[in-house]
Parts: C-alpha cells; structure tokens; sequence
C-alpha cells in the first residue's frame, strides 16, 4: 500500500480568459485524438462536458492530418460548442508523426486561432499551441511559426538530441523560440520484459529544473499505461499503478501545468474519456472499444489529483474526494492472464514479459478518515485486505485468477461501505486470436 505525507500550499485562480495575474494558475489539459465525428451526433458537447465536469480546463486538439475535410468539421463542432461555455478551452497540438509539414498546421490554426474558446496564457495572453513531437523539424522551422504567429508556444521537441541528454544546452538553442516544453515519454516505463517496472521521473525533474532556470514553463503528463495492438506492431508499457504514482510525482515537481494522456486514444489503451466508434478502426475496436470496456472509472480519482494540484499540494496525502463524497477510488486489471500468451493467439506484445497478474486499486479518502480496510478479491478468493489512510492509497496485488474481480471498502467496523465490480471476467484464453492487454476500470461505488 502507499500513501506519503501531507503538505498542501494557497494558489490563485483562473480567470475568464484562463489567465493569472502575479502568479499564473495551474492548469490541467486533456490530450484529445481529433477523428472524425459524425456531425449529426452531440458527441463534441459530450466530450466537452464530461471532461468540463471531471476539472479539465481544455482539450490539447492533437491535429493529425490538418487538411482534411473530416478533421475540420470535428474540429468546428469542439469549437462551436466550447465557444458557447466560458470555463473550458481548446487549443492545437501539432501531430507531426502524422504531418510534418509546419505550414499545413499553421494554415489550420490561422482559422481557429481567434475564436472565443481558444485558449491564451501568459502576460501577453498569447494563444496556445503545443504538438505532438516536433523536435525533428529543427528550432528554425518553429522560430519562423513563432514570429509568423506571435503564439505562446510549448511543444514537444523530446527528437533534438540535446532535450535529456542535455536540457540546459536545448534551452540556450530554444530559448528564444518556446515559451515551454511538454515531455511526452517520461509518462510510463520503458517497454521492458522486467516485471514491476515502476514510471520515473527523473528526466521530467532534469527538464523542468533547465525550464525553470530559462524562465519557461512545463507540462508535465498524467497516463495510465500504453497498450497498442494495431497497424503492424503491438507493445505493452506497464500500467499496474502507473496512474497513482505518476500523480505523486508530479505533485512533487509542481510543474505550471498538467497534460492527461489522453481524452480518447483508444489506438494506444490510455483513454479516460470515451472513444466514439465513428473516429475508430475495426482493427483498435477489437481492444479499445470505450462502450465495452469503459474507462471512466478513472475520472474520479483524475479530479481529485486536478483539485490538489491546482490547490498546490505536494504529495498525493493532500487529495481527497471531490464535492464533498465520502471516498473516490478504482480498481482495475487486465482481462487476461499472462498465461494467454502459452495459449495461442498472435502478436504478442513487446513488453508483455514485464507483465504481472495483479489486481490494482486505488482509493481516496477525507482528511479526518480512520480505520478503512480495502479488500480484494480474484476469483471468489480473498487475495489481500490491506489498510487505507487518508489521501490517496494504492496498490498491485498480484493472485489474479481468472472469474470475477471484486474491490470492497470496508470502515473501522468492518461494514462494506462501497464496492468496485468487474464488468468482465478475467479469462486465460485469445479472444479474437490474441490477447488483450487493455484494462479493464470499475469506479468505487
């Protein structure tokens, strides 16, 4: 079980505009797959509600193919919504894997850029753009972007070879050019056949202490895990307490703002939102289908981490349940054993050896609480009863059996006072030839 020591600190909030004025306000954004949405659903006002309700402040619009006629229209519905409601923003994040020509992005931000729900920050209330990788185009082609476009501009230029081998020397040759800088891989662990392979953030610390000393900011990323069986590749990046212990580190290093990855990537298993089957392939809907096997479960535990870190706090202890509810919490596991893999199927993962057959859970609970077990169970076995303080606790509690899983709170008489049910039961054998190592969430209730 883990849980860590209390501190918590004041911090100013948010304007209209998103703005600060002496200090600006954290603020934490969702990366969101833009596909194309079907213009006669209400599925952008969704989105952009639930993801208003869970404390998101905006959507980073991750722009794969800028010229296309379905990407424009999803990306007019997500602005003619947000343009309609004053606390929630969008802004543009570059997808260079998928377009690398910079000026076919500017040529779609230039529509955008001045609407209502656009969203601006710093002194000089500068519209937003980040990206999606970006580095590879080297520091000229997005100086002349910058100067073209007067933005405030936070990529992700993790392909310049200076970014972790050497962040000071990287902002010397940036520095005139970002204003911040967003890390996208420090966000799980290597793909490793290590079993128990914890998430770092040593190179998020390196980074962000070179930004500071340059006078930029830091997004820093909150994900779950990586698993990606699609397109020719399939990989695994552990994702047992990913979650948790990502957002401990970044309570830690308090950057200025936090990017969730993502609303709606079902390609890559790390969605928190759903993913509508309009913007999916058959190929990613036969392990990252959101209606079967929802993640929402997470958003929870996700707003109670908004709250502390726009509050300030500085360790996980400090989270407590949002709007005043009795406990927040999960549990999540992965509907096969690793023994899937002896059992036939094909594509197995890279990575899948630092697999382990666990149940995870993780539960949040008020300042003043006291005596509150948890209890997991695997297969109609008991597999572990541990205790849960105030704060956030969590754990990977390996004997993953296969049947259904169950997460019990218990309170200091040791009444089940909620419950977290599998929706699906965990199996041993391929389903549709291979195994899937997409998790499956069950909210605390």
């Amino acid at each position: 079980m883990h849980w860590v020591l209390n501190s918590a600190l004041a911090l100013l909030a948010a304007g209209s505009s998103l703005l600060g004025t002496a200090v600006e306000a954290k603020l934490v954004f969702a990366h969101y797959l833009v596909g194309g949405i079907d213009p006669n659903t209400d599925h952008a006002q969704q989105d952009i509600q639930q993801a208003a309700a869970a404390g998101f402040d905006a959507f980073a619009l991750n722009i794969g193919q800028p010229g296309a006629d379905w990407l424009l229209s999803a990306v007019n519905q997500l602005f003619d919504y947000a343009d309609t409601r004053a606390d929630f923003k969008l802004f543009f994040s570059f997808d260079f894997y998928q377009t690398g020509d910079i000026n076919a992005h500017a040529a779609l931000y230039t529509q955008f850029a001045g609407r209502p729900s656009y969203l601006h920050y710093g002194d000089a209330e500068l519209p937003v753009v980040s990206s999606y990788s970006g580095g590879g185009i080297g520091v000229d082609a997005w100086r002349n972007f910058k100067t073209a476009n007067n933005v405030y501009l936070v990529p992700n230029p993790e392909a310049d070879g200076n970014y972790y081998s050497q962040p000071a020397t990287f902002f010397q040759n940036w520095g005139d050019v970002v204003d911040g800088v967003f890390s996208w891989e420090t966000n799980w662990p290597d793909v490793s056949d290590t079993p128990g392979a914890n998430v770092s953030s040593a190179r998020d610390e390196a980074v962000k202490t070179a930004a500071d000393a340059a006078g930029k900011t830091y997004i820093m990323g909150l994900s779950t895990l990586q698993y990606k069986h699609c397109c020719g590749d399939s990989w695994y990046r552990e994702g047992e307490t990913n979650l948790p212990e990502r957002m401990n580190q970044i309570l830690q290093l308090s950057p200025e703002f936090t990017e969730v990855i993502t609303w709606n990537d079902a390609g890559e298993s790390h969605y928190v939102g759903p993913s509508w089957p309009e913007t999916v392939t058959a190929e990613i809907l036969q392990y990252g289908d959101t209606d079967k096997n929802p993640h929402t479960g997470w958003q929870p535990l996700i707003t109670s981490f908004i709250n502390a870190f726009k509050n300030g706090a500085s360790d996980t202890s400090a989270m407590v349940p949002a709007n005043g509810a009795s406990f927040v919490g999960a549990m999540w596991y992965r509907g096969v054993l690793k023994s899937c893999l002896n059992n036939g199927g094909d594509g197995t993962p890279r990575g899948s050896g630092g697999s382990r057959d666990t149940v995870v859970y993780a539960v949040v609970l008020p300042s003043n609480s006291q005596g509150f077990q948890v209890r997991i169970s695997s297969g109609g076995q008991v597999i572990a009863t541990q205790s849960v303080a105030a704060g956030l606790s969590y754990n990977s509690i390996e004997g993953l059996k296969t049947g259904a899983q169950l997460l019990e709170l218990l309170d200091g008489s040791g009444n089940v006072v909620a419950k977290a049910t599998s929706s699906m039961d965990v199996s041993d054998q391929p389903t549709d030839g291979f195994c899937n190592f997409n998790y499956y969430v069950a909210g605390l209730e």
